[in-house]
């Protein structure tokens, strides 16, 4: 099995003209990838259509058409990925839903090695590589200096550079392409729901991360752009890191969690928390999290699967009666049958279940493992 990492490599020694230039190119490259949107958004092309014909279409005055055809590129892949998108949540959600048309807002430059490379910087103390542009416009050449970080070394050793770069403001960041090997026979399955008091409910009956909203309160205190603020964010991140480890590394073959998508808007956590806690645990915390669980599952060739969280925390695991009044803060107790649970332990074990019943889960798609007895 294949896996893909990034880093991010900063631009901390480029100078400040050097960084300018980039700003520069990043807006004209918007601007283009944005004219090419509004053709392909009506003509619905392919990428063997990207001939000079095509491309000329949108003029500019010193993009080569090299540029211009990896601008063509990205605008293609961002209608594509849109409609995608758009046929995933109609099938989600059991109705239509139109496709919107995407926007390039210059924040990124998705570039080939024809046109970006890293080359070793040779009697310099201070950086490790250059990242040179060539073939932007005539007689454009940038040469960006760039000090490695410690885990492009890491997966440089572990597998191969992907041929491509995406420029950012400020970084650039390189993919590399891991070999992992199969995944792990289905044997050990976990439902996990991500919560307040507990960064992970277990299906197994197990919490973890019980100081989380200790910790999220002190990043809510610290002042904003304070190196307080920085300590207490990377105490937070590490903190996350530990616990995503210290599931992933036990006996366990798949994890089962709920697809967190409108958890930005704070909208699983309404009524529980202050609007000021709920955009901090919402904004950024929880993806990192669930980031950080999939991609250590990757590495160490444990599944990871996502299901639609409607109602899995009113829910009763005992008899399915569904009731908002089965919950009471922490605490679940079922208006039907009388089961009593910790509120999220009991949403964890629905989180599993429903990935082997549906009709919101995936298990249809994971083949032998439905044959495992459900959690009771």
């Amino acid at each position: 099995m294949k896996i893909l990492r990034s880093v991010k490599l900063h631009f901390t020694s480029a100078t400040k003209k050097k960084q300018q230039q980039i700003h520069s190119i990043m807006d004209d490259y918007k601007h283009v990838v944005n004219s090419y949107i509004n053709i392909f958004w009506v003509e619905r092309c392919r990428e063997a259509d990207l001939k000079k014909e095509l491309l000329d279409r949108v003029q500019h005055p010193y993009f080569t058409q090299r540029l211009k055809q990896q601008a063509a590129r990205e605008a293609l892949s961002m209608v594509y990925a849109a409609i995608e998108q758009a046929k995933a949540a109609a099938k989600e959600l059991e109705r239509e839903v139109a496709a919107v048309k995407p926007t390039h807002y210059g924040n990124r430059m998705a570039l080939s090695t024809a046109i970006c490379s890293l080359t070793e910087a040779k009697q310099s103390k201070t950086f490790d590589r250059w990242l040179s542009l060539r073939s932007i416009g005539d007689k454009i050449k940038i040469d960006i200096p760039i000090k490695l970080h410690r885990m492009f070394h890491k997966w440089n050793e572990r597998g191969r550079l992907m041929g491509s770069f995406v420029i950012f403001r400020n970084y650039v960041q390189v993919t590399f392409e891991i070999q992992t090997g199969e995944k792990k026979p289905i044997t050990n399955c976990v439902g996990i729901d991500t919560g307040i008091n507990a960064l992970a409910s277990l299906s197994t009956g197990e919490q973890i991360g019980l100081e989380l909203k200790t910790l999220i309160n002190i990043v809510r205190r610290r002042k904003k752009g304070s190196k307080g603020k920085t300590r207490a964010i990377k105490t937070l991140k590490d903190y996350i890191a530990l616990n995503a480890k210290r599931i992933v590394m036990s006996d366990i073959s798949l994890i089962v969690v709920e697809r967190l998508k409108g958890i930005t808007h704070g909208t699983k956590l309404k009524g529980r928390l202050s609007k000021n806690m709920r955009s901090v645990i919402g904004s950024w915390n929880v993806r990192y999290w669930l980031t950080r669980l999939e991609m250590l599952c990757e590495e160490n060739r444990v599944s990871f699967r996502r299901v639609w969280p409607e109602n899995t925390s009113i829910t009763c695991r005992q008899c399915g009666y569904v009731d908002k009044k089965n919950r009471n803060g922490e605490i679940f107790l079922c208006q039907s049958c009388g089961h009593h649970d910790n509120a999220d332990l009991n949403a964890s074990r629905n989180i599993l279940n429903r990935f082997f019943t549906g009709p919101y889960g995936a298990g249809y798609e994971a083949g032998p493992i439905l044959s495992i007895v459900l959690v009771v």
